[in-house]
């Protein structure tokens, strides 16, 4: 029976190919840090998600886990079990449902799991992905403190976020930081919060499409299509953050228009109230609809 990761990264998301010349130079000092016996027990990784940051973990981990890991994308049969997401001393913590939060049990049972000694490997790696304050609030970072604190010396913590300064003061200060460069988006116009989703295998062309065609035909006073887009959306991308996109582009195109400035209020709304699904754990369809209904009705419905 083959192994299957319970919680791991599509493989899209991990694609050599595509990253490894950004990530190599990283590893490369992950390596001289772990070889000097310098490597911290907590390491904030920072970079854009979907482009380099969770192949720059799940390498990492390779090497402070695998014995004979001595370079950078060692091959071993340790090696590619971490790669698969199914070694057991290498776990990932992801957000889940639809506020796309760190829960606080899932942080309890990363924080239950410390003391153990490792299965096989040199090492434990726990690999949190997103822990900005939108994502890892602060019930679930407050939990996590004492471990980051009064780690074992088996214990090592790779930290993901695309911007450090969103992450508790509490969690940073506790970490050393690296950052990824930033590649080029895999399609050019494609905003980075989106880039991840394409390498996912979602098809942003067609999503991008049908958004703008929801806008265009609302403005003419069809909001039809608009009550739609959470439907053809669906939970692989970020709806606020697609449609906010694409009314930023609209609006620009739009500048000084009465439209223009109506669809670069949407766009602000959209990203405050996703901060606010967020933080509060808001239905996010129900928010996105009203959302897109203010705009109808405060500045489509108003115009002459």
């Amino acid at each position: 029976m083959s192994e299957v990761a319970a919680v791991w990264w599509p493989g899209a998301v991990l694609d050599r190919s595509r990253w490894a010349e950004a990530v190599t130079p990283l590893l490369d000092r992950v390596v001289a840090a772990r070889d000097r016996d310098r490597f911290p027990h907590a390491l904030l990784l920072v970079g854009p998600p979907g482009l380099g940051r969770e192949l720059a973990a799940v390498e990492a981990a390779v090497m402070l886990c695998c014995e004979g890991a001595s370079e950078p994308w060692s091959v071993s049969s340790s090696a590619e079990r971490v790669r698969r997401g199914v070694h057991p001393d290498v776990r990932a913590v992801l957000a889940e449902g639809k506020a796309k939060r760190i829960k606080i049990d899932q942080i309890r049972a990363v924080a239950d799991e410390t003391a153990a000694r490792p299965y096989e490997g040199l090492r434990r790696v726990w690999i949190i992905d997103g822990v900005e304050s939108s994502g890892l609030g602060p019930e679930a970072a407050n939990a996590f403190l004492k471990t980051l604190e009064e780690p074992p010396e088996h214990a090592v913590f790779i930290l993901l976020a695309a911007n450090p300064t969103a992450v508790l003061p509490t969690i940073r200060s506790r970490c050393q930081q690296l950052s990824l460069p930033v590649p080029d988006a895999p399609r050019e116009g494609i905003p980075p919060a989106l880039a991840g989703a394409q390498l996912a295998g979602v098809d942003l062309d067609a999503v991008l499409t049908a958004v703008a065609g929801a806008l265009e035909t609302t403005s003419r006073g069809e909001p039809r299509q608009l009550l739609r887009l959470p439907y053809v959306l669906g939970d692989d991308v970020d709806a606020f953050e697609v449609v906010a996109a694409v009314a930023t582009e609209t609006a620009a195109a739009s500048s000084g228009t009465d439209g223009g400035e109506g669809l670069a209020r949407l766009a602000a709304d959209l990203l405050a109230t996703n901060r606010r699904c967020r933080a509060l754990n808001l239905d996010r369809g129900r928010q996105l609809i009203s959302c897109l209904m203010r705009w109808f009705r405060d500045d489509v419905g108003r115009q002459p």
